[in-house]
């Protein structure tokens, strides 16, 4: 596992072990939080399941420039959780 920050945003970037997915670190805006990601290969299918069973989207799908596609939504309790779409090996 490595991290690097070295990008306009000073994200924190982890790199993805086989298989899985990667992740990041970055400075909160406001009080510290914890986002985790699950993988999906459809994030607007995976979206309007969330909306049927009570979740609302908090930011859609959008390509990461230089990486993955991912989206946020919140479920009914207002827990966000993170999709990502894996990027072909």
């Amino acid at each position: 596992m490595s991290l690097a920050a070295n990008n306009p945003m000073q994200y924190g970037i982890v790199s993805a072990e086989t298989p899985g997915i990667g992740g990041g670190v970055c400075q909160s805006m406001g009080q510290p939080l914890v986002t985790f990601y699950v993988s999906s290969d459809d994030l607007a299918a995976t979206l309007e399941k969330v909306k049927r069973l009570g979740g609302k989207t908090v930011f859609p799908p959008h390509e990461v420039p230089g990486g993955p596609q991912i989206a946020l939504f919140s479920d009914p309790d207002g827990n966000v959780v993170g999709l990502v779409k894996p990027t072909p090996m």
